[in-house]
């Protein structure tokens, strides 16, 4: 069977038998919910501060991957800035120098330059996530 994008989490009950016999379960309860890639990859985790956007919620593992992405301009950062600033208010120029605007339904995988599906990222963080998206 082919590997696939998936969530998954983990539960059930581990069992021990004692010396004398006795038969003790206890039960594991149910972990965090995981998103794997094709390879075995976690997604990394990002939550941004300003905005409590989280890269993962959103995710759907069923994303077809177009023939071509939709252009993103520097138009495109600029407008997606100033919103970003209309609506959580300005950020120092530091922080955008440090960041990157992540769309969080990848654009190549049917994700639009709209405000709603982007978010301020870490350089480091976003690279993370890209590369994860390599393997989804």
């Amino acid at each position: 069977m082919p590997a696939k994008t998936t969530f998954f989490n983990v539960a059930g009950a581990v069992g021990f038998i004692g010396v004398n016999g006795a038969v003790n379960a206890k039960p594991i309860p149910p972990t965090a919910i995981y998103l794997q890639n094709k390879i075995g990859q976690n997604f990394p985790e990002y939550v941004d501060p300003v905005s409590k956007k989280d890269a993962e919620s959103p995710i759907n593992t069923t994303w077809s991957k177009l023939a071509k992405s939709p252009d993103w301009t520097t138009q495109d950062r600029y407008l997606y800035i100033k919103t970003f600033s209309e609506t959580y208010g300005n950020q120092s120029a530091d922080f955008w120098n440090t960041r990157e605007v992540h769309h969080i339904r990848p654009r190549i995988y049917g994700g639009s330059n709209e405000f709603d599906n982007s978010m301020p990222i870490l350089a480091p963080n976003h690279r993370l996530i890209t590369s994860w998206f390599n393997n989804y």
